[in-house]
């Protein structure tokens, strides 16, 4: 009983290093392309990549997060695990490479999305191999294996697609990044971190097994795409590859939070979940402590990043990209919420409850498809950006009665306090930066901004939370020193 504990901490460590370094080096990647390319070429790889996904998510039926949650998993069972993952792959990515020519000829705007799509095809029939080694590695909790593999592609892609760009391949040099980030993914899960040596083969009660487990994850998950991307859609339909160019950036520089520490967390905890499903208390302890810092670090990143825009957009990545300011600013809702709400879908789909995700999807999609199309209509991407808000207000208030169903928590100590010391400090910054726009140096504004900020909402926390922090201190201490003794 021991053994799980040491697990998670350094599975945290892992993940939570290969983030820092692949963030830093996304962030770096994400900068020179910027810098590099035009609006219209992001919007390009965007839409296509919209199609990828959605091919992804129509032969999906959850078949990766079943395989986590079923502890007894025999060699037949493997086999027939492989064999549906393959034969949808196949089938979902044929039929998007046979529509290609048509989907081609519904954006004219878009010359070239016929054959970028083809590449991309070929390119994620490879990612989609990698990923059945990847969740092995998770299931496993090879986490030291899962951080190397995301180092090596970061790295990669870094290198390949700023040097495309450079050289002036345009949205070919978009195509590269996801061509060679794949291509080392597969080098790596299909060498010498590999898991398993796969077969073929079929047995009907897996089979079976596998759709009553992934019939309802199918439609949460699908509606959960639909959800994610529909807004990529539409604003590439109605408003052209511009306006989804600049939107892509701000969702893309949103999505930050998510990967500072949400997702390497969350890829360590999920099977933990797993594990942990049948203890109430050690499971609900679990979710506290991991949720406890994604909402507070997501928090802080959303505002200090909220308030630097305007500086980030002029010195780094240029002056093209001024129109995504308060598109980026009105997703803070979105950006602070996106974390926690898929470390919640990974609780619930972890313990066994798919269903929950299926129920809440479907009342977000109902909101959201028809909030896009009249926020588009209305305010262009700023207006689709409220509608991406009011999307994640109503997931996190649909989830919260099944998540109570599953763990205890106290909604004031996680939630409440971080929410009001994010509105606090960030009224406070933005407050700061109108009074002292003109009348100070743009470093000056800066500085003076996110110093009013880092206060406010440091200082709140530390004034409510001190006995926590505390007690994390202590519980630490108490991990590291258990750690030693055992060792010496």
């Amino acid at each position: 009983m021991q053994v799980l504990p040491r697990q998670v901490i350094l599975g945290s460590i892992y993940s939570i290093a290969a983030s820092g370094v692949t963030l830093t080096l996304g962030f770096l990647r994400a900068v020179l392309l910027a810098r590099l390319l035009l609006p219209e070429h992001f919007g390009v790889i965007t839409m296509a990549l919209f199609y990828i996904g959605l091919a992804a998510q129509l032969r999906g039926l959850g078949l990766d997060i079943a395989l986590i949650h079923r502890q007894d998993a025999d060699e037949s069972f493997m086999h027939t695990y492989f064999s549906l993952r393959m034969g949808l792959d196949l089938l979902a990515f044929g039929l998007l490479l046979a529509l290609a020519p048509l989907i081609q000829q519904a954006y004219p705007g878009m010359p070239g999305l016929d054959m970028v799509l083809a590449v991309l095809v070929l390119t994620y029939i490879l990612s989609n191999l990698s990923q059945i080694q990847e969740t092995l590695m998770r299931k496993n909790l090879a986490f030291s294996q899962l951080a190397i593999t995301d180092v090596a592609a970061s790295v990669t892609m870094t290198v390949v697609a700023p040097l495309l760009a450079w050289q002036g391949w345009g949205v070919w040099a978009l195509v590269a990044e996801q061509l060679s980030g794949i291509g080392m993914r597969f080098l790596l899960s299909w060498g010498p971190f590999r898991q398993w040596k796969p077969g073929l083969g079929w047995d009907a009660g897996a089979a079976r097994w596998f759709w009553k487990y992934g019939k309802p994850t199918w439609v949460a998950s699908n509606l959960s795409y639909l959800l994610d991307r529909f807004d990529d859609f539409w604003i590439g339909t109605a408003l052209g590859k511009v306006s989804l160019g600049l939107y892509s950036r701000a969702y893309e520089f949103a999505h930050y939070p998510r990967r500072v520490l949400a997702n390497p967390l969350v890829t360590v905890f999920t099977p933990v979940f797993a594990r942990l499903q049948g203890d109430r208390l050690r499971l609900s302890q679990s979710f506290f402590r991991s949720a406890y810092i994604i909402l507070r670090s997501g928090f802080l990143v959303a505002g200090v990043f909220g308030l630097a825009m305007p500086e980030f957009i002029h010195y780094v990545i240029g002056d093209q990209w001024q129109p995504m300011l308060w598109t980026f600013r009105l997703m803070l809702i979105y950006t602070a919420l996106d974390p926690i709400l898929l470390l919640v879908g990974g609780l619930l789909l972890a313990v066994g409850r798919p269903w929950e995700l299926r129920n809440a999807t479907i009342a977000q999609a109902i909101f959201f498809i028809p909030a896009v199309i009249l926020g588009a209509w209305l305010w262009d991407i700023n207006g689709v950006a409220l509608a991406a808000d009011g999307m994640l207000l109503l997931g996190a208030i649909w989830l919260y009665r099944p998540l109570r169903q599953v763990v205890d928590f106290s909604f004031t100590r996680l939630v409440v306090w971080p929410s009001l010391a994010l509105m606090i400090a960030w009224m406070g910054g933005f407050m700061a930066e109108t009074f002292a726009k003109g009348s100070a140096s743009v470093m000056e504004v800066l500085a003076l901004k996110l110093g009013i900020f880092g206060v406010l909402f440091g200082g709140f926390l530390l004034a409510l939370e001190r006995s926590d922090l505390a007690a994390g201190i202590r519980e630490l201490r108490e991990i590291v020193w258990t750690r030693r003794l055992r060792e010496a």
